[in-house]
């Protein structure tokens, strides 16, 4: 079976992570090990030198032999050992796909949220200004100017974003704001087929219960009677009085199957237990993706709603400097606008970000990124 795609993909933007080389380290010595398995894989050779009245000379070949049954129940051992640590790798790699995902959302949306709040503090200082010198002309007294001064400052102050932790590479995205004709599949049934074929936490599972499954087999094998070797020896009189003969040996291993029994009876156990989890585990995987899709769909649903608020903002950001350039409106009036027009801007990103984080959620539970998501 060819790896390498599965393995290419899971490393794709991750070869550098040391994780990630492990597991492919650990990938290439599964699939080394696959190799070994074979029904001849050495020869015995003894060489007798004997003194009894004549020097004679005895050369005997033995050969093993592996049961025929027994060499595919081991080869199906080691592949499902490597299916196991190429799912692995994949488990792997997902993990520090999501582990990126989430503070990836955090830097896009402080780098939105500084430019809401950059273009916000301009206009503000700007209006901080105009208060200032109308003050100075008159046109508003003192113990309002300090008034309107005080207000813009603390909000300046309590609105600045929070500085987050910056990744490279950052490899999620904030959903847009933007109409989707078909809605996102929220079947539970659906979403737990959807789970077992894509997450590698699953396969893993899969993988564990197959490898089981053929360590039981292999162990009922053993328990079957057994060429156990051929020999063929050789004898040789240096003196030439005696005869020289060929001759040969077989042995059969006739197990009890007593320790075989006990162990096939333990794999049959291991083997139910994976597949207990696996269940357990599509079960959890399915739960939280249903919470985050619920998340995504709400926001999906609502998009008019958050491009008309874009829309008012826009608007309400022209009408405010508009307003200001042609002093038709005082400070305190202008930066009320500003500040219905930065809510509308932080509404929209704050619902963005939920999508967002939901994104992230399910391609953790799930392996599958939102915009790979199937829609009806």
């Amino acid at each position: 079976m060819d790896y390498q795609p599965r393995i290419d993909e899971a490393r794709q933007g991750l070869g550098e992570d040391p994780a990630i080389q492990a597991r492919a380290a650990e990938v290439e010595a599964a699939v080394a090990r696959e190799k070994g398995e074979a029904l001849v894989d050495e020869i015995e050779l003894r060489l007798g030198d004997d003194y009894d009245d004549e020097h004679r000379i005895r050369l005997t070949a033995r050969l093993p032999l592996n049961r025929p049954a027994e060499v595919r129940a081991s080869k199906e051992v080691r592949r499902a050992d490597t299916e196991v640590a190429v799912a692995r790798l994949e488990e792997t790699s997902l993990e520090r796909r999501a582990e990126l995902c989430f503070p990836s959302v955090d830097t896009l949306v402080e780098r939105e949220r500084r430019s809401i709040y950059n273009a916000y503090m301009g206009r503000q200082e700007a209006l901080l200004a105009q208060s200032e010198e109308w003050r100075l002309s008159g046109v508003i007294d003192e113990l309002s100017a300090a008034h309107f001064e005080l207000e813009t400052r603390i909000k300046l102050a309590t609105r600045q974003p929070a500085s987050a932790l910056q990744v490279d590479p950052v490899v999620a995205e904030l959903p847009p704001v933007a109409s989707h004709t078909l809605l996102l599949v929220r079947d539970p049934t659906l979403l737990g087929e959807m789970v077992r074929e894509h997450h590698p936490s699953v396969a893993v599972r899969q993988a564990a219960a197959e490898r089981f499954q053929a360590l039981s087999l292999r162990e009922d094998i053993q328990r079957r009677p057994r060429l156990r070797f051929v020999e063929v020896s050789y004898r040789h009189d240096t003196g030439g009085r005696g005869s020289n003969g060929v001759g040969g040996r077989l042995a059969v291993e006739v197990p009890f199957g007593m320790r075989e029994r006990a162990n096939a009876d333990r794999y049959q156990a291991l083997m139910r237990m994976e597949q207990s989890e696996e269940r357990r585990l599509v079960e959890e995987q399915v739960s939280q993706s249903l919470e985050a899709l619920s998340i995504l769909s709400e926001f999906e649903s609502q998009t008019d709603r958050w491009a008309e608020l874009q829309v008012l903002a826009v608007s309400a950001e022209h009408l405010a400097d508009r307003w200001w350039m042609d002093r038709l409106a005082g400070p305190s009036q202008v930066a009320g606008l500003l500040d219905e027009a930065y809510a509308a801007r932080s509404a929209v990103l704050d619902a963005r970000e939920r999508a967002g984080i939901a994104g992230c959620t399910l391609l953790a539970m799930t392996g599958v990124p939102p915009e790979r998501w199937p829609r009806r």
